[in-house]
């Protein structure tokens, strides 16, 4: 069994556990980090790309969203969230994982969304599928996450399952799609001390088909008016905004998971129940 690696690290001492072949005891926060954005950034190299469907003939726009059709999935594309997808097949190395040197990922599925509401973000909007055997297979964390999510019963007001590996969480609830169930979560990975930020927060998801045979995760980034730009410290902080503490990093995340927690659902962008009704229409067809 491969090394595993823990996500969405954050500890006092801030570390970050990087997914390699060897485990190493001090790991380069700078390093990891750049090879974070290169591996979530990368533009695929396997595989041609499959438009997906929208708005034909057949599949009319509708006054609140649009259809969207690939061979692997099939989801409602709320008004305000994207234009259209675009679905490949690939074997990127795919977030939690953070070193391509890891080895390629299992085939998997990636639907790209298009003309997303928010650009100039450090995540692509998008929604890949695995083969929840292959997935399990390459490594202890991807295996746990998906045991886990095989029998999540989660209850709003829980704390993430702990299996799920995020130290910084907002906004948790369990979220069901047609042929299967799962849960997401507003997250930020730390470089480094840095404010929580609109540039790096996104909406994470992650779920299993009913028959347990796919595993789906999605990276949308979404924001939040009262949330500064980018991770600068000295960047202006806007109105009713959690001024940024290095001294009590803990107290600041805190403070800013519970500003996350009271947020009504229509004060980010794209709207979360918008983001919460993409997910749960969608049909995995698997592949």
């Amino acid at each position: 069994m491969n090394t595993h690696t823990k996500t969405l690290g954050l500890a006092l001492g801030l570390f970050i556990i990087l997914a390699c072949g060897t485990p190493v005891a001090t790991p380069d926060v700078g390093d990891m980090v750049t090879q974070t954005l290169q591996a979530l950034t990368a533009v695929p190299t396997e595989s041609q790309t499959e438009p997906a469907v929208a708005a034909t003939e057949s599949q009319q726009l509708t006054p609140d969203g649009t259809p969207v059709e690939t061979a692997e999935v099939s989801f409602f594309n709320p008004n305000g969230v994207a234009n259209d997808a675009t679905s490949l097949m690939n074997s990127n190395v795919e977030y939690p994982y953070i070193n391509p040197s890891f080895g390629d990922m299992p085939r998997h599925a990636t639907v790209t969304l298009n003309l997303y509401a928010l650009n100039g973000t450090v995540y692509q909007p998008q929604i890949m599928i695995f083969r929840a055997a292959e997935y399990s297979q390459y490594s202890e964390l991807m295996a746990s996450t998906v045991n886990t999510l095989q029998s999540l019963q989660y209850v709003d007001g829980q704390p993430l399952p702990e299996e799920l590996n995020a130290d910084f969480s907002a906004q948790i609830h369990a979220v069901n799609f047609k042929n299967g169930h799962g849960i997401r979560y507003l997250t930020q990975v730390f470089q480094n001390f840095n404010p929580v930020n609109n540039k790096e927060l996104f909406y994470y998801y992650q779920g299993l088909t009913d028959d347990g045979q796919y595993f789906v995760q999605a990276t949308l980034p979404i924001n939040t008016a009262y949330l500064p730009a980018d991770d600068n410290p000295n960047t202006p902080l806007p109105a009713d905004g959690i001024p940024f503490n290095m001294d009590d990093f803990p107290g600041y995340l805190d403070a800013v998971k519970q500003k996350l927690n009271s947020t009504e659902t229509f004060n980010f962008n794209p709207y979360l129940d918008a983001l919460d009704e993409m997910i749960a229409s969608m049909q995995v067809r698997g592949f």
